[in-house]
């Protein structure tokens, strides 16, 4: 933590036992700075924080630039479905009809259910057999007029080969990488201009265009909202939303998916947030940032669900099937099952789908540039030396955008979904951001010390803290990371996509890059350990950088006055307790 923050005790600023310091440390524009008052690098909040777990830094870094790496590539299926949504005009979607180009294996047929459950004219017999999947009583059945349903197949339907075939291309098995998706390329390359655009300019140019970026999807939900609500079978879908399915809470990946959406829609364990938060004044409300950060994101997640499963029940009694046949999870949600209910839209359902893959797009460029916002700041404050030139962080910017944009293109090819599902699984999500976050919390509680960093956030907003938060960094926090991590490894089941089931040897290359990123944290652990053997306490001791020092008389910034540098001088000494009346 930067010795900014330890100028003053709150409690000590408003003591009558001495006015003097009071004085000074609620005259904040006396304070002398000939430098600047906010954290002058970006990431010294958790690089400096403490000397002994500086490897969580480092740890997040790691995990940041896995993240940047392949989650550009929901941004990118999000630009080609707005491309795909309007290449027909106004007429259908490229998803409702089967293509002859499209590769079909002898066991599967190509099937229209939409049209077929919602709109053909066939028998409630030859629907429920559909729907229950018996292809020999269907023949038998003589339902084939409506649908020739070829004997011993099974039905794979059209919105589910255009994402395979038309977007993907995908192969058979991660073997064959096949050839680079063109479509997805050029996709790619869209996505990553957008996201330089909103970061090469830095963070005062970020914190306008985020304006833009982080409210549209709010226009685009609301208008997607109401148009689900308004249409019919819209309160199943609700119902199936609202209902909970507690059976489900003795899968141990249910509740490591759930600690991952926590962790990624907040932005826990990617340093993202230290990142950010660096930009502000020494005095800013960051406990105020927190409480409104985190209701706006749950309730953005909770009024997305109305909006997303409003659609999903309409969709699903125009079927005449349960809303659990068409809310598949992941990737198939999004751009398979969202895509098939568009096209029940009865007024111009492309605008609707432009609306829907433009709020996709601007949702995940939001978190695209904040990741590499924060992973450009973390490496250009850990390594310094190497960025004392002119321009040298746009410099950075547009070689490590050029580098990413590269490297990504493994994810662009026919076999690139199999090396996705490995990257989203193993490097930057579930138990690596859990064993990350795990530490973070664990190295400000037990080794900075959780009540000395409660006396520093006072000192830095002039308020006091919640017994909540403490309680939450010793034990609860701790304590929830540790039963999910052990029900995880319980009920583990190796990764798998579709019906292709990974090799063994993924498993290894998988927690190999989960691991990466986690032995940051004992290898600088160890070093810290080895350099301060002889003097532990300087571990922990917070670190001054080079902004924190007075550019005139080259020591750390202090008030102006004998008391107010009497006091600091205290702290400096060791006493972090500025107000003689309160204990330590």
């Amino acid at each position: 933590m930067s010795d900014n923050r330890g100028v003053s005790n709150p409690t000590y600023a408003n003591s009558p036992d001495d006015p003097e310091l009071g004085k000074a440390l609620r005259q904040d524009d006396e304070i002398d700075r000939e430098g600047r008052e906010t954290w002058g690098g970006r990431f010294d909040f958790m690089m400096s924080l403490i000397g002994f777990s500086v490897g969580v830094g480092y740890a997040t870094t790691v995990i940041v630039w896995y993240l940047m790496l392949y989650y550009i590539i929901i941004i990118t299926w999000a630009i080609y479905y707005i491309y795909a949504s309007v290449r027909n005009g106004l007429d259908e979607f490229p998803w409702e009809q089967c293509d002859d180009t499209w590769k079909i294996s002898p066991k599967q047929s190509c099937f229209n259910d939409l049209n077929f459950l919602a709109q053909s004219n066939a028998t409630t017999l030859c629907k429920s057999l559909v729907k229950n999947g018996s292809n020999e009583a269907y023949i038998k059945a003589g339902c084939t007029q409506y649908f020739d349903w070829k004997a011993n197949t099974s039905l794979v339907t059209t919105s589910e080969l255009f994402w395979e075939n038309d977007v993907l291309g995908l192969t058979d098995s991660m073997d064959e990488i096949g050839n680079l998706q063109w479509g997805l390329v050029i996709s790619l390359i869209i996505g990553w201009i957008l996201c330089y655009i909103c970061i090469i300019g830095g963070v005062r140019v970020t914190g306008k265009i985020v304006w833009f970026t982080a409210l549209f999807p709010y226009v685009m939900l609301t208008a997607l909202f109401i148009r689900g609500i308004t249409l019919e079978g819209a309160a199943k879908g609700i119902e199936f939303y609202l209902k909970p399915d507690f059976g489900k809470l003795s899968e141990g990946s249910v509740w490591l998916d759930a600690g991952t959406q926590i962790f990624w829609s907040m932005s826990i364990g990617l340093g993202a947030l230290p990142a950010l938060g660096s930009y502000n004044n020494y005095r800013h409300n960051c406990l105020r940032d927190c409480i409104i950060y985190t209701c706006v994101n749950s309730g953005t997640s909770i009024f997305g669900g109305f909006a997303i499963f409003s659609i999903l029940g309409h969709m699903a009694d125009a079927m005449g099937v349960s809303v659990e046949d068409v809310a598949k999870g992941g990737p198939g949600l999004t751009f398979i099952a969202y895509p098939k209910a568009l096209s029940l839209m009865t007024v111009v359902p492309q605008f609707w789908a432009v609306c829907f893959f433009l709020m996709i797009m601007f949702l995940g460029l939001d978190s695209q540039f904040v990741s590499v916002e924060g992973f450009i700041a973390q490496v250009m404050d850990a390594f310094p030396q190497f960025f004392r030139f002119r321009h040298a962080r746009k410099i950075f910017v547009t070689v490590v955008t050029i580098i990413s944009g590269c490297v990504g293109l493994i994810f662009v090819t026919q076999g690139g979904m199999y090396y996705f599902q490995i990257m989203d699984f193993y490097s930057a999500s579930g138990m690596t951001l859990l064993f990350v976050s795990f530490f973070e919390v664990v190295g400000i509680a037990y080794f900075y010390g959780g009540f000395r960093y409660v006396r520093d956030l006072e000192a830095m907003m002039g308020f006091s803290i919640p017994i909540y938060f403490p309680v939450c960094w010793y034990a609860l926090t701790p304590g929830i990371c540790i039963f999910i991590a052990i029900f995880f490894w319980t009920t583990f089941e190796p990764l798998s996509y579709g019906g292709f089931t990974y090799p063994s040897w993924t498993e290894y290359v998988g927690w190999g890059l989960s691991a990466s990123s986690c032995v940051c944290i004992p290898i600088a652990a160890i070093f810290t350990l080895s350099k301060y053997r002889d003097n532990l306490q300087e571990a922990i001791t917070p670190i001054i950088a080079k902004h924190q020092i007075h550019e005139t008389t080259e020591e750390p910034f202090k008030i102006r006055g004998t008391v107010g540098s009497e006091k600091y001088m205290e702290r400096q000494a060791g006493s972090y307790n500025l107000n003689p009346q309160t204990p330590m």
